[in-house]
């Protein structure tokens, strides 16, 4: 019984092993980099990478990593686009977009999970009221559509990642 493991043991491909779980801990990473502020869907094309050097099986030619590469850039566009039309949406300026996105910084560090949601609306409240001299009311509706146009953001990075996930996977 011992030989068999040992002959198992010494005929397992670790290389690719490693590979797999490669893909599978950047994968993961790249759905929490829908949530948190850290580009997630370069991350997740890592671990499509390194699936695709695990199997060692050939990929659809150079127009496959072209549409990943097209995905993962959209996703992290998408972020930024839907934070700033929330924020414009609801009469934010510049200042909303930016204090928004440093909220969700600081918020994500600092009061996780609750931070992801609180972050956005402070950061973009106290730029509005700060810096563009606006009501506390505006301020508010301002932080609000920010924060709902992060939301969105985050749930279309969560769509796109997956999409990745099962590209790669078919």
């Amino acid at each position: 019984m011992l030989t068999e493991f040992w002959n198992w043991l010494s005929g397992v491909d670790y290389g690719s092993g490693a590979l797999y779980a490669a893909a599978v801990v950047l994968y993961i990473a790249g759905f929490l980099g829908a949530v948190l502020p850290y580009p997630g869907c370069f991350v997740a094309l890592g671990g499509s990478v390194c699936y695709a050097l695990a199997t060692g099986e050939p990929y659809p030619a150079w127009w496959f990593w072209g549409i990943l590469l097209a995905l993962a850039i959209l996703g992290t566009l998408a972020d930024n686009i839907t934070t700033a039309l929330g924020a414009r949406k609801f009469g934010g300026s510049k200042h909303a977009l930016w204090g928004s996105m440093i909220g969700l910084f600081v918020g994500a560090f600092f009061i996780f999970p609750f931070g992801i949601i609180i972050g956005p609306f402070l950061g973009a409240f106290i730029a509005e009221y700060k810096f563009q001299s606006k009501t506390a009311r505006d301020s508010a509706k301002s932080g609000l559509g920010a924060t709902l146009g992060l939301l969105a953001g985050v749930l279309a990075k969560l769509v796109i990642t997956g999409i990745m996930l099962v590209l790669t996977l078919a």
